[in-house]
């Protein structure tokens, strides 16, 4: 029955979503990630890897108030940045635990293809793509 769904009626659970269980958000998992991991760096940006023995993948930010000043524009780019993981997540090795960490390049109108470019090269690098011959990832 609809009026039983928590969702929204017309929605449909799970599909294409960023849902809770596939943020990093607690400290300690942040520093499990920063010690343990394994990095790549792309321009202004990097992207830390560890495995998580979880059978989805995680995804943390890391934009600094010291790089980008006002708020509107770290949101900005955490939500182009999470859009480019939302889109392409089927794309890529589920059980990791990622931090994203963007240090310059961006801006409040920097446009959704420079983040799914850098977002592509760092998991080519990385080596997240399902299939080898990276043309997985929709750019």
């Amino acid at each position: 029955m609809i009026s039983d769904c928590k969702i929204g009626p017309g929605a449909v659970p799970g599909r294409g979503k960023f849902g809770k269980h596939e943020r990093l958000i607690k400290t300690k998992d942040f520093r499990a990630v920063y010690e343990k991991g394994r990095k790549a760096v792309l321009g202004g940006a990097s992207i830390t890897i560890l495995e998580n023995g979880l059978a989805h993948s995680r995804l943390g930010f890391s934009i600094s108030k010291k790089n980008f000043k006002h708020a509107v524009t770290r949101n900005r780019i955490r939500r182009l940045f999470r859009e480019t993981y939302r889109k392409n997540k089927k794309n890529l090795r589920a059980g990791f635990d990622m931090v994203l960490v963007i240090k310059r390049g961006f801006d409040k109108r920097s446009p959704l293809k420079d983040a799914e470019a850098v977002f592509s090269g760092l998991v080519k690098r990385q080596g997240l793509l399902n299939d080898k011959d990276g043309a997985g990832i929709g750019i």
